[in-house]
């Protein structure tokens, strides 16, 4: 796990002896903290142990320490808010420095419904209303002589 600095591994190190020794001194063993608290026994081990590489991500430290606190009858939520206060990635600051090189090409989407809507409604009132031709009309115009030829 390369994601802690080194005050972060230390206090990571108290929280572990402080939880293997309240485990020692209830003569609890590994494996029965691991049934109580779902966590596989070879991490618990490595956790106890400080192999720290070996262990999955901050995030999922935080709720083993929890876990296993609250197995041993402490605070659990104490323990876990004490290393989540202490966890925070290294790169989180080197991104965010990186992030200021990068051109800002950035379009809202909104724009992009906008023209989608605008293109959309074009090609509806193309379709929907056919240009009118300016050719005469099928129908023929009623002339005032015809009407009263059929008036008769």
């Amino acid at each position: 796990m390369t994601l802690l600095n080194q005050a972060q591994v230390e206090q990571l190190k108290q929280i572990t002896t402080h939880l293997r020794q309240v485990r020692q001194e209830k003569s609890i063993r590994i494996e029965e903290i691991a049934a109580l608290t779902l966590i596989r026994a070879g991490v618990l081990q490595a956790l106890e142990e400080e192999r720290f590489e070996e262990l999955p991500e901050p995030v999922f430290l935080q709720g083993f320490i929890r876990r296993y606190g609250d197995a041993l009858g402490l605070d659990g939520n104490a323990l876990s808010h004490t290393l989540i206060s202490n966890v925070v990635r290294q790169d989180s600051k080197n991104d965010y420095k990186n992030s200021d090189n990068k051109p800002n090409t950035y379009i809202p989407l909104v724009l992009t419904y906008i023209f989608l809507l605008v293109g959309a409604s074009a090609g509806l009132l193309h379709i929907l209303n056919p240009r009118q031709t300016t050719s005469k009309s099928p129908i023929p115009e009623v002339t005032s002589q015809q009407s009263i030829v059929t008036n008769k």
